[in-house]
């Protein structure tokens, strides 16, 4: 065997993660943020979620790769939050505003802001779900797959989360 026989690029899935990435990075970052908050550990968790996919010697099944990717990083922002209650840290809440027309802006923002804090606010599986069933977009079954319960349990959790977030946003109507 050479040197080059060794390289990254001789590895079996590279092409296949280097592909996801392309295709998925920016969405699992998306969902990081909406998860934490913070854009730094969003882009950290999205990176870490698929390193830890590539050092798997045993790869989900072929088409189930995205869902393992979400839960990591489901799993990683859980972790690092942990942590942070660990050391009592602040946290510090970070929003990326587009530009946007100050007249009408900042009372979106303050809607914005006022979802995200409800929807953080809810119990951990209505969140997830709500997460990804409205912030990534996924149907019911992909949030089952992703949190690895079933599509009725997906169900409750939403019918609940959304009757929550309605009492918690009743100003906002």
């Amino acid at each position: 065997m050479t040197a080059k026989d060794h390289t990254i690029d001789q590895q079996p899935g590279v092409d296949r993660l280097e592909s996801l990435f392309r295709h998925h990075h920016t969405n699992l970052v998306r969902l990081a943020m909406v998860c934490s908050g913070d854009p730094t550990v969003a882009d950290d968790v999205a990176q870490e979620a698929f390193v830890q996919l590539g050092r798997q010697r045993r790869w989900p099944k072929p088409g189930t790769e995205l869902a393992y990717l979400r839960r990591t990083v489901i799993n990683l922002v859980h972790g690092h939050h942990r942590r942070l209650a660990t050391r009592r840290a602040p946290r510090l809440r970070v929003v990326v505003a587009e530009p946007e027309d100050p007249a009408t802006g900042a009372g979106r923002r303050d809607a914005d802001r006022l979802v995200l804090d409800a929807v953080r606010a809810l119990p951990r599986r209505q969140r997830e779900c709500v997460i990804l069933h409205y912030f990534a977009d996924l149907g019911d079954v992909d949030v089952a797959d992703t949190l690895g319960i079933s599509a009725g349990s997906v169900k409750t959790h939403l019918h609940r989360a959304r009757a929550a977030l309605a009492d918690a946003l009743e100003d906002l109507r």
